[in-house]
C-alpha cells in the first residue's frame, strides 16, 4: 500500500458526516485567526451560508451537543433513535455560560480586540476527501477542439479546456467583467469570422468565382442578391455561425443587422 502525506491547500474538499462538503478557499496563519476568551483557536470557519444550501441542522446540533459535553455537561447519546432535543442541549449549554444558542465572544486574531457579534464555535467531526487540487489541477493554451462547434474538447485525458460554466458566467456579470467574459467565452473560445451582405441582411460565401477577362478569383459573395457588392466581416462565435447554418438547412433564414462599432 502506497500513501503521501499532504497538507491542505487551497482547493481541497472537506466534508462533514452530515454530507456538509466544502472546498478550501482561504489558508491563514495561526496567529491571524479569530480566537475565543479560552484562547481556541477554530481548525475550521464555515461560511453560514453553506447551511440553508446543504440543509444540514444536524451538524449544529451535533456542535452544540459536543460543546456542552466536553465542557463538562452530561454525556448523552446521539444515535438516531436517542438524539438529544433542542431544548436540552440549550439548558447545558446555558448552564455552563454560554448563551442557547451556543454562540460566544470571539476576539480578531490580527486587532486583538472582542468581534460586536457573538460567534457560534464547537466541535464537529471533519474528514477529508480524495477530492484535491494537486490531482486536479490543469492548464491549457491551445488544444484540440470539437470538429462540429470548433470548441475546446473536455477531459483533462484528452487536454482538454476548463469548463467555464454558468456560475463562473454569473459571477463575472455580477461584478460588471464584460471585458473578461468576452474573452473567456468568445476570444478564447469558439472565435470565427463570418460574411453579411448589408443589402439582404444574409449570410454570404466565400468562393471562387469568374471576372472579367476569364479569370476566377475568391472572395466573399451572396448568393440571394448575386453581388460582391456591401459584403461585411463580423467576428461571431462558431456555435452561433453554426445555428444558422443548421437553421437554413430547415428553411428557416435569419437575418443581420450590422453597424459600425
Amino acid at each position: 500500500m502506497n500513501f503521501q502525506v499532504r497538507s491542505p491547500c487551497v482547493g481541497d474538499k472537506f466534508s462533514s458526516m452530515h454530507g456538509q462538503k466544502g472546498v478550501v478557499g482561504f489558508l491563514e496563519s495561526q496567529e491571524n485567526f479569530p480566537f475565543t476568551c479560552q484562547g481556541i483557536v477554530p481548525d475550521i470557519v464555515i461560511n453560514p451560508h453553506a447551511f440553508p444550501t446543504r440543509q444540514t441542522p444536524g451538524q449544529l446540533l451535533e456542535a452544540a451537543l459536543g460543546k456542552g459535553i466536553a465542557l463538562g455537561g452530561k454525556i448523552r447519546y446521539a444515535t438516531p433513535f436517542t438524539t438529544a432535543t433542542v431544548e436540552v442541549i440549550s439548558e447545558q449549554l446555558h448552564k455552563l455560560g454560554f448563551s442557547r444558542g451556543g454562540a460566544e465572544s470571539v476576539l480578531n486574531g490580527q486587532t486583538g480586540k472582542r468581534m460586536q457579534q457573538l460567534i457560534f464555535a464547537g466541535p464537529n467531526f471533519y474528514q477529508r476527501l480524495i477530492h484535491m487540487a494537486e490531482d486536479k489541477v490543469k492548464f491549457r493554451n491551445t488544444g484540440p477542439v470539437h470538429p462540429l462547434t470548433r470548441q475546446p474538447v473536455a477531459d483533462r485525458k484528452r487536454f482538454g479546456g476548463v469548463k467555464f460554466g454558468e456560475m463562473e458566467r454569473d459571477c463575472l456579470l455580477a461584478h460588471g467583467a464584460a471585458a473578461n467574459l468576452h474573452e473567456r467565452l468568445f476570444t478564447l473560445s469558439d472565435f470565427s469570422e463570418m460574411r453579411i451582405c448589408q443589402t439582404c441582411e444574409r449570410g454570404a460565401n466565400v468562393i471562387m468565382r469568374p471576372v472579367a477577362g476569364g479569370r476566377k478569383i475568391r472572395g466573399p459573395y451572396c448568393g440571394f442578391c448575386k453581388s460582391s457588392e456591401n459584403i461585411v466581416k463580423i467576428a461571431i462565435p462558431y456555435g452561433a455561425k453554426l445555428l444558422y447554418q443548421e437553421l437554413f438547412s430547415m428553411g428557416i433564414c435569419l437575418k443581420f443587422q450590422t453597424e459600425v462599432c
